[in-house]
């Protein structure tokens, strides 16, 4: 399985990328570009940090209530998230408590500066996609470039996951200022990710060759744009007029291929671990492109929980992770018909179980048959493959997975 991580060369070399790039956005809407820069050890991180450090920086400093939120923070995303977003804080809200009102003014045009930036970046697009083709998921992934569909997948992941941390630290019924503007500005954030554009900016002051963006220097040309073939794979940022927060990619990022050829296409995923994981220890969970718990990769849900999973598509992958062998076991479910021995695979036996109603979107059943090839230790794979709810008896069903009638199934040469 490829893994795409980022040694401390490349994170200093898109480090300096990233800067540059916001300060060419700041130039783009005539904004001077902040003195203090903070850069965040994960999405999660950011997404407390910059709220908070924009609060005080109104001239808002109620230690009780901050001490309250970061108490909080400590609990439910853990003391290390605790401590990186103290640290992040206080480097970016140094110095701007004494002066709220330019501190209220960061706040405030958080959203203008989005909605600006947003506009040009728009426009660059449309005049990009007249000289440049569009970026395919061809390429394997690298340290340098992660594949656009893949970095979508983990920006909603990372979305979702950010957001529940934040509605358990502080989206409780309590209301105070910190709280109110952690809740709000948490997602006024820059999703590089989201922009083609953005990451082509990116990937342009990543090049040696291109010098960094200077009062002389004007917003990057669409030819310039275009000469940035392979932009490397960035993240969130949270521009203001008193700071700058930014976060890095994973430290550590896992894809499986998919498919073969022109048609290759890679998406997240890893059967032993998180997927994504930045350097403060935030991980995303993925099984083959599905965003899921960490309890599912840990496999450590009963089968119980699992039937109670609302979301189809992680019941699904828990049950794949779990395997159809154990969880037919664990979750009792009925056999039908007597088990009968596999044609296509001497010495083996097929039977077929009933799948309850709600783990798939379509009625289905489950035949649990057995791998033809022995395993390194010795073993052979226990296996379940869902098969239409009109088949009555495991052959039927085992003939089916092969576009064979029962008949043509039994005089089937054996199953590798």
């Amino acid at each position: 399985m490829p893994r795409a991580a980022c040694g401390r060369d490349d994170t200093a070399a898109e480090r300096r990328a990233w800067e540059s790039a916001a300060r060419a956005c700041y130039q783009k809407i005539g904004l001077p570009f902040p003195e203090r820069v903070v850069w965040v050890s994960s999405p999660l991180v950011g997404a407390f940090a910059a709220p908070i450090a924009a609060c005080l920086s109104t001239g808002h400093r109620n230690n009780r209530v901050l001490d309250s939120v970061y108490r909080a923070l400590d609990d439910t995303a853990g003391e290390a998230v605790g401590h990186a977003v103290r640290a992040a804080v206080r480097v970016a809200a140094d110095g701007a408590v004494s002066d709220p009102v330019h501190g209220a003014a960061a706040t405030a045009l958080h959203a203008e500066i989005a909605e600006t930036m947003g506009s040009a970046m728009a426009s660059a697009v449309r005049e990009r996609a007249r000289v440049t083709p569009a970026r395919k998921e061809s390429a394997p992934p690298t340290s340098r470039n992660v594949p656009t569909g893949a970095l979508a997948t983990l920006a909603t992941a990372s979305q979702a996951a950010v957001g529940a941390a934040v509605d358990a630290a502080v989206g409780g019924p309590r209301q105070d200022t910190i709280r109110g503007e952690v809740r709000r500005l948490w997602r006024a954030h820059l999703a590089g990710q989201r922009s083609d554009t953005w990451l082509t900016l990116v990937g342009l002051f990543g090049q040696d060759a291109v010098p960094p963006l200077d009062e002389h220097r004007s917003w990057p040309t669409v030819a310039e744009q275009a000469a940035a073939q392979s932009a490397p794979a960035g993240w969130w940022w949270w521009p203001f007029r008193g700071f700058v927060m930014l976060c890095p990619r994973p430290a550590e990022l896992y894809l499986e291929q998919v498919g073969e050829g022109a048609g290759v296409t890679h998406r997240p995923h890893r059967a032993d671990g998180p997927t994504a994981v930045w350097p403060d220890g935030f991980g995303l969970y993925f099984w083959h492109g599905t965003h899921v718990t960490r309890a599912v990769i840990d496999d450590t849900l009963t089968a119980d929980e699992i039937l109670r999973e609302t979301n189809v598509e992680i019941r699904r992958c828990a049950i794949e992770r779990r395997g159809w062998d154990r969880f037919i076991t664990e979750a009792r479910l009925a056999q039908v018909g007597p088990a009968v021995p596999d044609p296509g695979n001497p010495g083996q036996t097929l039977t077929l179980h009933e799948v309850p109603a709600d783990i798939y979107a379509t009625r289905v059943r489950v035949l649990l048959c057995t791998n033809g090839t022995v395993e390194r230790d010795g073993t052979r794979r226990r296996f379940g493959l869902t098969v239409p709810a009109d088949c009555t008896d495991p052959l039927q069903a085992a003939a089916w997975t092969y576009g064979l009638t029962s008949a043509q199934y039994i005089t089937a040469q054996r199953r590798s």
